[in-house]
């Protein structure tokens, strides 16, 4: 701005005052999806959790293991070295060796024994490999308190599992909340998901065992997708359900007919950068092909619709310097999540007694 134009206009122009307040909480004692197991092969492979480096290994036995990615030497890359016969990874620089829980067991050239072994160590965080994915717990050197989430239906054969792997650019809270959210998918997925004349609906919010929470919708008569409303037919069973630290699940029941379940497995990569696994196992009276092909081509349709929509929400919040969110009662998961993740960030445990809460609205 030249100074005739600050002269005439007085101050600068600038967004409203906001405090420089984000939605980021980093829950270290988790388990968090580090890739898929199909991704992970012979060579080592970098990945990002909780924004800690990490090289992914397939040690001993196949069994995979994950180190910070930074060799104590020198600091080169774990993940740019190689995986040995014996389960070592070993440094791509000087050809250090490590085993999975980041002990240095050779030093090429180094004659006699290793001295000085904790500074030779690198830190080591618990994997584990379940149902198609590898899992890291995201605090090092710790024991895990519990074993990964077990995705119900995906082993059972009479469902058809779609998967994706999609990156939204927002925080965990904002990427869980946005997957439990069920006022925008009247709008944002207008005729995709939802859509048509609205009707009431009571939905009841508890706590779940284990630091969990759910919302049961009573009186849903509209099945999930394009299908028009059935008022002649029994309401569909609908829950939606946030398990610590970052797992958000949507269940579907319409009797005997049919049933879905959408797990979405987070990882916050970075603060503002989620990485969402989803894996919808759905069981439908057709055949199975067809069962597939529509989903996935849906599922496709909405998760970009979700991923645009969270990109463009946080290039808002960066504008303005921070969020500044006003909720109603409608937002039953978002503000509780939220509060969840940061009693868990400060080690301190979820009241799983808390009251139930009774809502309605149209939806």
């Amino acid at each position: 701005m030249s100074a005739e134009a600050e002269r005439i206009g007085g101050e600068r122009l600038a967004p409203p005052i906001t405090k420089g307040h984000f939605s980021v909480a980093r829950v270290l004692d988790g388990w968090y999806v580090a890739c898929r197991s199909s991704e992970l092969g012979e060579k080592p492979r970098a990945v990002t959790v909780l924004g800690t480096p990490l090289a992914l290994f397939r040690g001993a036995g196949g069994r995979p293991a994950a180190l910070l990615d930074r060799c104590p030497h020198r600091n080169f890359p774990l993940s740019r070295g190689r995986v040995l016969a014996t389960g070592a990874l070993q440094c791509g620089y000087h050809g250090w060796q490590f085993d999975g829980q980041g002990a240095c067991g050779r030093v090429p050239g180094l004659i006699g024994e290793m001295a000085d072994a904790v500074a030779r160590r690198v830190p080591a965080f618990a994997a584990r490999e379940a149902q198609g994915f590898v899992w890291v717990w995201g605090r090092a050197d710790a024991e895990p308190a519990d074993e990964p989430f077990h995705i119900p239906c995906i082993d059972d054969s009479r469902y058809v599992a779609v998967q994706r792997t999609f990156d939204f650019e927002c925080t965990l809270h904002a990427a869980l909340e946005n997957a439990l959210d069920v006022p925008h998918t009247a709008f944002l997925h207008r005729g995709r998901f939802r859509g048509g004349d609205p009707s009431e609906i009571e939905a009841v919010r508890r706590r779940l065992p284990g630091g969990g929470l759910e919302v049961e919708y009573l009186g849903e008569r509209r099945r999930p997708g394009e299908a028009k409303p059935r008022l002649d037919r029994p309401p569909v069973e609908h829950w939606d359900r946030f398990f610590l630290p970052s797992v958000a699940q949507v269940e579907y029941k319409d009797g005997k007919r049919s049933h879905l379940v959408a797990t979405i497995l987070h990882t916050p990569v970075s603060d503002l950068l989620t990485r969402a696994y989803f894996v919808q196992c759905i069981r439908l009276p057709l055949p199975k092909w067809l069962v597939r092909s529509y989903v996935a081509r849906k599922v496709d349709q909405v998760l970009r619709q979700d991923r645009d929509a969270l990109r463009t929400q946080t290039e808002g919040i960066r504008r303005f310097g921070g969020e500044r969110y006003a909720s109603t009662e409608l937002d039953l998961m978002g503000p509780e999540i939220l509060r969840m993740l940061k009693q868990s960030e400060r080690g301190l445990a979820v009241d799983e007694a808390a009251p139930e809460r009774r809502v309605k609205f149209l939806a």
